[in-house]
């Protein structure tokens, strides 16, 4: 680094030394993340000669105008046109945006580094750049600086799941008050009353806070969702929903509702993984049995395999609303299909409070909230990106969600269960627990 004094607080100083594979330091505003990372990458690369790292941010401008132009001033050093600087040792750091990724193929890094990595969309880069940490005589090391943007990939490999290899390192803003200007702490106060999403984010470093600007369901929404308690004194309608997988990745998952009206409320939750369409239905009708009873409608995505579902489950007698994500919406207009139609339905009944979601299904709450929207210029017609750029994005199938949503969309079609009052006695006092079962 150049001669000049900088002033470091503990998550930043400890981030620096760390000598872990993965180090990642989120932080709020104010508390010196690029110089942070620049600092890193200067230790390893005069740390040994001749060593090889390369800084990478997900825009070519923001390398240029933001990375490049910090490291110039914090280090004294100068990036040559191929966007290259060359240390006193030998040691060179290059400067990439996410494009050039594939430029890399042959190098041997002894690190890499990246800048706001929350703007990656999912972790595919960062484990791409594990197979490039093989130069010889090196700490071979990656590490990331990045804003909290919600539940995303840096949180499930850092905040998440705590390993030694990926320690995480956190601060807020007002960690580093006293080395900034007080009106900069002032104007970051009034955003408590003015902005109190970008307050919790962006000063407060809140992981609950994310970039929701294209996001069909507010995970706001979800959240009150699953603090509500729908009281249904009379219960007219029981669905079972299931989205179907068999063999592959993918995870099968019932979720059981009932509700009356419009009012809906999930009371249980299974998931199951590697079954056969057979299997598939015999466990379909035992939780059925556990949670309402078997006289109930059911709710199946039929595409693939899902189509052997229904068939079985129509010749038992039972009662199924066929759910193909793929046909055209019958019922919203201005929607591109029926799984934008399936989206824009739940995106109402939770934003209106008219769903009480289980308290414990972290995995059906995050996802939710995963799938993003569009709308065509050109016509005005809504479209939601398909369950495959999805799971692309997160390394993960929204099979919670899409069954979830399936049985809110579904539930209006469910048949009418009937009691001595022409509903069902609803003898139940207490909400059922959710369960995850695997394999």
């Amino acid at each position: 680094m150049s001669d000049k004094v900088f002033n470091l607080i503990k998550p930043q100083a400890n981030f620096i030394s760390c000598r872990a594979r993965y180090p990642a330091y989120v932080a709020a505003w104010g508390t010196g993340k690029s110089m942070s990372l620049i600092a890193k990458g200067m230790m390893e690369s005069e740390q040994h000669n001749g060593n090889l790292g390369v800084i990478f941010r997900k825009e070519f401008t923001d390398l240029r105008d933001s990375t490049v132009r910090d490291f110039e001033e914090y280090t004294g050093l100068k990036v040559n046109s191929e966007r290259c600087a060359t240390l006193g040792n030998g040691s060179q750091i290059l400067f990439r945006h996410m494009e050039e990724m594939n430029n890399l193929q042959n190098m041997n890094l002894g690190w890499f580094a990246i800048e706001q990595a929350e703007e990656l969309d999912t972790d595919e880069q960062f484990f791409k750049l594990h197979g490039r940490l093989r130069r010889e005589g090196v700490h071979r090391t990656g590490f990331i600086i990045a804003n909290t943007n919600g539940h995303n990939w840096i949180y499930r490999l850092w905040k998440a799941q705590r390993s030694a290899d990926y320690p995480l390192f956190e601060a807020d803003s007002f960690a580093a008050a006293k080395y900034l200007p007080a009106d900069t702490i002032a104007s970051w106060r009034e955003l408590e009353q003015k902005k109190p999403k970008i307050y919790r984010r962006f000063v407060l470093n809140s992981w609950d806070e994310s970039d929701t600007v294209d996001v069909v369901i507010s995970p706001e929404f979800v959240e009150a969702a699953t603090r509500r308690q729908i009281d249904l004194r009379r219960v007219s309608h029981r669905l079972v929903t299931i989205d179907v997988a068999r063999y592959g990745d993918d995870k099968i998952v019932f979720y059981a509702l009932e509700g009356d009206g419009d009012k809906i409320r999930v009371v249980a939750k299974e998931k199951h993984e590697k079954k056969s369409t057979m299997e598939t239905v015999g466990l379909a009708l035992i939780f059925a049995k556990k949670h309402g009873g078997e006289d109930q409608s059911y709710a199946v995505d039929e595409i693939g395999v899902g189509a052997g579902v229904v068939d079985r489950l129509e010749e038992l007698g039972k009662h199924v609303i066929s759910v193909n994500a793929a046909e055209r919406a019958n019922v919203r207009q201005g929607c591109y299909n029926r799984r934008a139609e399936i989206h824009v339905n739940g995106a109402e009944l939770l934003e209106k409070g008219k769903v009480q979601l289980l308290a414990d299904d972290e995995a059906g709450r995050e996802q939710l909230s995963w799938t993003r929207y569009k709308t065509v210029k050109s016509s005005g017609i809504f479209q939601v990106e398909a369950k495959d750029d999805v799971k692309a994005r997160y390394g993960v199938s929204p099979d919670d969600a899409d069954s979830l949503l399936n049985g809110l969309w579904a539930m209006p079609q469910a048949k009418r269960i009937k009691g001595r009052d022409g509903y069902a006695d609803d003898s139940r006092s207490d909400q059922t627990a959710g369960v995850e079962i695997l394999g």
